[in-house]
C-alpha cells in the first residue's frame, strides 16, 4: 500500500511540476543584452525591434529582428504551425502575428538591416509608413509570402 501511495504521489508531484514549468501561450521572455537572436546569433539589446515564434517541436525562438525571424521561420519545416509575436513600434509591447501590421522601409535602422517593424493599430502603421518613406505590408501571411518590400 504504501508503495502505491509513494507512486500516486511522485505522478501528482510530475504533472504539477510539469503543469506550472509550462508558460502560458504567449510570447517568450527576452533577457535585455543576454538573450541571443537564434538565427544570427547576436544579443538583443533593442526589444523594441525583437520577435518571436513558438514551433510545435523545438518551443520559442526569439530574433533581433524582423528580418532575421524571416529568414529563420523559411527554414521551418511546418511554418504554417508557427505561432509568431512581434512588438508593437508605437508602444512596444508584444502583439500577436495575427494582429499585426508592418512597414517596411529602407530608411528604418533595424538591428540586422531588416528594415520592418510591427504596428498593432493600421493607421499608426500609415503614418509610420508615410514619415518613413516605406510601405505598409497588412497582414503577416503577406510579409511571409515576401510581399513586404519597399
Amino acid at each position: 500500500m504504501r508503495t502505491r501511495t509513494l507512486i500516486v504521489a511522485a505522478a501528482a508531484a510530475a504533472v504539477l511540476t510539469t503543469a506550472c514549468g509550462v508558460k502560458a501561450d504567449g510570447p517568450p521572455d527576452i533577457a535585455v543584452d543576454r538573450t541571443s537572436c537564434a538565427h544570427c546569433g547576436m544579443l538583443i539589446s533593442e526589444p523594441a525591434y525583437a520577435a518571436a515564434y513558438r514551433t510545435p517541436q523545438s518551443g520559442s525562438l526569439v530574433f533581433d529582428d524582423i528580418g532575421c525571424l524571416l529568414k529563420a521561420a523559411t527554414r521551418e519545416p511546418r511554418a504554417t504551425a508557427l505561432r509568431f509575436w512581434f512588438h508593437d513600434a508605437a508602444t512596444a509591447v508584444w502583439i500577436d502575428g495575427t494582429d499585426a501590421v508592418f512597414v517596411s522601409s529602407r530608411a528604418l535602422r533595424t538591428p540586422m538591416g531588416g528594415g520592418l517593424v510591427a504596428y498593432r493599430d493600421l493607421a499608426a502603421a500609415r503614418e509610420a509608413a508615410a514619415r518613413q518613406h516605406g510601405s505598409v505590408v497588412p497582414s503577416l501571411q503577406e510579409l511571409l509570402k515576401g510581399e513586404g518590400g519597399s
